[in-house]
């Protein structure tokens, strides 16, 4: 099944991210745990977990239990927050970022839980604020990205392995020089959070971009702690900055993965079943829809004889010739093997039936080749019409059952259910 593919492929990239990670469902049990969760927490982790048991969140992690209520009752998209926790490995600081994924309307659909080991920068943190300037140079050769403050909030020092990164000498960096290698968007939101920082004389964090020395903008998580001079005066902050790109990355992908099929890149199932509901509720208001399904006839006798392989390039084919023929707000997905949908928001019946003979049309008057042979491909489409609020299941139903039909008359036609 390919979308069991997709499952594999979305499981793959959650298991190669090196720090913990947990994916929880709407009702916070865990969907997915990573590998490397399992690492850190292999005393606490069930085997039901493993092979695929759904438990809730707080009888792995109680620690998470307060944060994670807090975050989802605000309205905010990420969270994050540190906390010492006792494991196999032993006393572990984790930067513990949540995170929504939504659909396409903003609605919360999964949370991912990040934890990342910041274990070896504490510690540095809590050396250097204890520091005076005599002991900065025990930094130079720290492999972590370290800068200080004054009281005055301006930035006055930054170890060798900040300037390596920016490539720029300590002059050029020091006040808000380094900045200048910061997009203006994300320059603002730093100013906002360093002024309210200063002001309350409080740790801080934040994500922002910065220039590296090849011109490439890297993402980094600044983090920012006051430090006290011995008369226990406020003397300005320390911090570090860690490279975070390759997790935004990922973050981004499993996000995306999440709602859209691996192979062609369209939207998947689950996209679909989300928008369907909307669609459902605006025919109160007098806007109908209609859903296809669409399969292509004998695709099987096609995979049989040239493969899958062929067979893939076929359907990505196939999803760029149907795309072409839709509106810019139409949905086109995919379904799983030649099967796709399409949604079609704010259209009535002849529209419909005008779309579904331009989808059949293009697709057989399309030459298909391989290597050595060509050929056409034909359709069979479902439509059904959402003109009245029920179920969006029993529409996708309906128009499973007129796709099957129009097959069963011999392919190549449409069927309107009822």
């Amino acid at each position: 099944m390919i979308w069991e593919k997709a499952e594999e492929r979305y499981k793959l990239i959650f298991n190669v991210i090196p720090d913990p990670a947990v994916l929880l469902d709407l009702d916070n049990r865990v969907e997915a745990i990573n590998d490397a969760c399992i690492e850190y927490f292999r005393d606490q982790v069930p085997a039901a977990i493993i092979f695929g048991d759904k438990l809730p969140v707080d009888r792995l992690f109680p620690w998470i239990t307060n944060e994670l209520t807090y975050f989802l009752s605000i309205n905010s998209n990420e969270f994050t927050f540190e906390r010492e926790i006792e494991c196999p490995k032993g006393l572990v600081n984790f930067q513990i970022r949540l995170k929504k994924i939504l659909d396409p309307y903003d609605i919360h659909q999964n949370t991912l839980i990040f934890l990342n080991d910041i274990t070896s920068a504490v510690q540095a943190e809590k050396k250097v604020a204890r520091a005076r300037d005599f002991y900065l140079t025990l930094f130079e050769e720290f492999p972590a990205m370290i800068w200080r403050a004054g009281a005055d909030g301006q930035f006055d020092y930054f170890n060798r392995a900040w300037l390596v990164f920016t490539g720029r000498n300590p002059e050029e960096e020091k006040g808000f020089g380094w900045a200048s290698g910061v997009p203006e968007a994300d320059r603002e939101r730093f100013i906002n959070i360093y002024a309210e920082a200063i002001k309350g004389k409080k740790a801080f964090e934040i994500e922002l971009r910065l220039r590296r020395y090849d011109g490439q903008f890297r993402w980094v998580l600044n983090v920012g702690q006051p430090f006290y001079s011995l008369e226990g005066d406020f003397a300005g902050f320390i911090g570090t900055c860690y490279d975070i790109t390759e997790r935004k990355m990922q973050e981004e992908q499993l996000s995306y993965l999440a709602m859209h099929d691996p192979l062609t890149g369209l939207p998947n199932r689950r996209m679909m079943e989300v928008v369907m509901p909307r669609l459902v509720e605006q025919t109160e208001l007098g806007v109908n829809s209609a859903l296809f399904f669409i399969d292509l006839d004998n695709f099987k006798q096609v995979n049989d004889k040239f493969g899958h392989v062929i067979g893939d390039e076929l359907l990505i084919e196939l999803g760029k010739i149907l795309k072409g023929q839709l509106r810019d707000g139409d949905l086109l997905v995919r379904l799983g093997g030649d099967e796709f949908a399409i949604l079609l928001d704010g259209i009535a019946r002849q529209e419909a039936e005008q779309v579904a003979r331009r989808l059949m049309d293009c697709v057989a008057d399309h030459q298909f080749t391989v290597p050595g042979e060509s050929f056409k491909l034909f359709l069979s489409i479902g439509i059904v019409l959402i003109t009245t609020k029920k179920a969006p299941e029993s529409f996708i139903a309906l128009a499973d059952s007129a796709m099957y039909q129009a097959k069963e008359r011999g392919g190549n036609q449409y069927v309107i259910g009822s």
